[in-house]
């Protein structure tokens, strides 16, 4: 197996469930190839790709996953401070969680996050995207009536929150909602992607921008439905 020395403790430091103190400043480590699954709050997990560099490793037959990369998916950011005089020689390791952003990326369907049980942000989630979708047939049926023949579906698990914003002040009932659609025609045949964003307030829904990246690609659909384009 290959071998790893860790020395100091500098932003890949690692980090574990149960807590160790060693003798020295230096350890001989191997390579612990691993699979690492964040499971975040609300019922959703991140599966972490590893890189070159963040290895997981094992020493005295525990396993120890980088500190940044524990940090990061966790919605928080590592800042080190190279020990000196000035601390005490000691490393100085910062972690900070930023519990608004973490909120906001848990309760999305932001790619990498899958919900793996029900939750009530899930639910107020999937109930607002569920009462947006006339609107965005709508307007997506305008858009794509130029490009194929029929109106293209919008399926509610095909839709991502990108982000809510509160218009006015704290309790204020005026919101912005952002969404990123993905609509399908036939047996599941991608016609294309688009940004919606609505304000939402006791006056109704508007939409107050739109923007189309892609689509539709020919090349997606079948020889026996190239007649759904115009």
């Amino acid at each position: 197996m290959k071998k790893h020395f860790i020395a100091g403790a500098m932003c890949g430091a690692f980090v574990m469930a149960t807590t160790s103190i060693f003798a020295s400043s230096a350890v001989e480590a191997t390579i612990f190839p691993s699979k690492v699954t964040f499971f975040l709050a609300n019922g959703l997990y991140k599966e972490v790709q590893l890189q070159e560099g963040e290895e997981v490793l094992n020493y005295s037959n525990k396993a120890y996953v980088p500190l940044c990369l524990f940090a990061e998916s966790s919605s928080a950011l590592v800042k080190y401070t190279q020990a000196s005089p000035e601390t005490d020689n000691k490393h100085i390791i910062h972690i900070h969680y930023d519990a608004e952003e973490a909120l906001l990326e848990q309760t999305s369907n932001a790619a990498g996050n899958k919900p793996l049980e029900d939750s009530k942000e899930l639910q107020l989630q999937d109930m607002l995207v569920s009462l947006l979708l006339p609107h965005m047939k709508e307007k997506l049926a305008e858009v794509y009536s130029d490009v194929i023949s029929i109106p293209p579906v919008v399926n509610p698990d095909s839709v991502d929150v990108k982000s809510i914003k509160r218009v006015a002040a704290f309790r204020g009932f005026d919101f912005l909602i952002t969404i990123d659609a993905q609509p399908i025609v036939g047996p599941h045949i991608p016609v294309g992607e688009d940004v919606l964003t609505y304000r939402i307030s006791p006056a109704g829904v508007e939409l107050k921008n739109f923007e189309h990246l892609r689509g539709p690609n020919k090349d997606d659909f079948l020889p026996n439905y190239q007649n759904l384009l115009k």
